[in-house]
This record gives C-alpha cells, structure tokens and sequence, in this order.
C-alpha cells in the first residue's frame, strides 16, 4: 500500500471515520490529451478571494444567470449557448463584489485561536500558544496538539502558514507518487485558497491546489492530487479521464463523496474557503 492508503479509522468531531482500501497498482499508459468539457473564469474578489466560476450553457436560459449551485456550493453562470462565453465572463467579474459576499456567507467561520480545535490530516488538534519563542509545531500531551509560541494577534497567521507549508509537502510528495504512476511531468505545483475548487490543472501542465486539503484525511488529499494529475492525460471528465484517476489511486467514489458532505466544515476554518472537484 502506498503511504497515504495506510489504515485509517478515526472517529473525529468534525468528520466521520472510514477505512481507506489499496489503492490500484499502474498500468502502462499512452498519454491522450482533449479539450476541457467545462470552461471556467478564475478571478479574484475585491476582498482577495479567490475562486473560479463555471460557465454553462443551458438553451432554455433567456439571459445570463449567476447563482452559486446548491449541490456544489460553487458558483455557476448559466448562458443560452457557449457564443455568450465572453459575456458571461464579463458579467462575472462586474459581479466578483456580489459573488465574494455570498460565497463568505455559505460557512460559519471557527477562527484560528487558542483554545479552538481543527482537524489537521484528518485528526483534530487542541491549538496552544505556549510562552516564550519557538516554531510553530505539532506535539502531543493528552490529545493531539499544535502550538504556536508567539505574539497572541499573529496566532491566526501562524497557524495558516503552518498549515499551507505542510499541505504543499504532503501535496507535493503525492503528485510525485501519481505522476510517476501515469507517466506525466507536471510544470509547477501551486497551494493557493480558492473558493470553488479542491485542485485545477492547466493547459500547460501547472497543478493548483487548495491549502484546505491538509484539514482532511490523508486519503481524501491523496485522491484529489490524483485526480488532478489525471487531467495532464485528460483534460475532461470524461470515462477515460475516471479510468486514469482509478488506474493511479482505486475507486474514488467514498473520498468524492466525503469532500462533498464536509465542504462547508473544511471552508469554515480560518479565513477563505473552496470546492469542487
């Protein structure tokens, strides 16, 4: 088994346990690569948000609708055909002030303080602030714990940083794992906070992944990265594209699912939030 499809049975506050099977061995593959099913306007809010909005094409639609999907919770504009991509593209970004405002509203915030509980790879940790200096750091007493010595008003800060910097290692050692399985070479690995989706990859071969990923358990991350470097051979999802994500990780349908029952849990920790995937 692979390091990330260790058992793992858990039962935590925020989220339900599940054990984890063996992940599927590789198969030799020929890399295919097609044009995306779905387009998407990535952009920025006035307040620093980032999130990504998918444009689809409905024929019924009498004009351009934006409204955020209450399956998803991510946002969607819904144009009469895909000639209307352009104007629906500029009518999201003349609306980011309105979007941002209503996808911060979709989660309670648990702010990042001492003496709150967040889950770190799937476990919860008691956060500390000890006295005197040091780093930020994971230890155990009774319970899990992650300490953060230090000024009290930058505790928050800390912690996020913290968390991003251990995301992108366990992120980064994943897409090792799945690009060696399926034979592809990303470009560059971004760990970002966006508000629509869990990961993304580009035409140019650069993987995008939100920090929030480190909040579940190993094997929710694990599918994630390789869902998104089975795009670098698919760029769709499509049955071929789910064959590759199977072929590198296993059956995927218990992680899926468990990213779209906690969504709001994980986006509801600190400041920003994401989906998708």
């Amino acid at each position: 088994a692979t390091p990330a499809s260790k058992s793992f049975l858990i039962t935590l506050p925020f989220f339900p346990a599940f054990r984890r099977r063996k992940a599927f061995r590789p198969q030799s593959t020929t890399p295919i690569l097609t044009g995306m099913s779905h387009q998407r306007f990535d952009l920025t809010g006035p307040g620093g948000t980032e999130f990504s909005v998918l444009f689809r094409p409905n024929p019924r639609a009498k004009r351009l609708i934006l409204r955020i999907d209450p399956k998803t919770g991510g946002p969607v504009v819904i144009a009469p055909s895909t000639r209307h991509a352009k104007a629906a593209e500029k009518f999201v970004k003349a609306k980011a002030e309105w979007l941002e405002t209503q996808l911060k509203k979709q989660s309670t915030q648990h702010e990042i303080v001492p003496g709150a509980r967040i889950p770190v790879e799937g476990v919860p940790h008691l956060l500390t602030r000890s006295s005197g200096a040091g780093r930020t750091k994971q230890t155990r007493s009774d319970e899990p714990l992650l300490d953060s010595p230090g000024p009290e008003i930058t505790f928050g800060d800390r912690v996020e940083r913290y968390l991003k910097l251990l995301a992108r290692k366990r992120i980064s050692e994943r897409v090792d794992v799945h690009a060696e399985r399926l034979r592809v070479h990303p470009r560059r690995i971004s760990i970002r906070d966006t508000r629509s989706r869990w990961g993304s990859c580009s035409a140019k071969g650069n993987l995008s992944f939100s920090w929030r990923l480190i909040l579940a358990p190993p094997e929710v991350l694990d599918y994630v990265v390789a869902h998104e470097v089975a795009h670098l051979l698919e760029m769709n999802h499509s049955p071929a594209f789910w064959a590759r994500v199977e072929e590198s990780f296993g059956p995927c349908k218990r992680e899926r699912d468990w990213l779209k029952r906690h969504r709001r849990a994980l986006h509801s920790v600190g400041s920003g939030g994401s989906a998708g995937g």
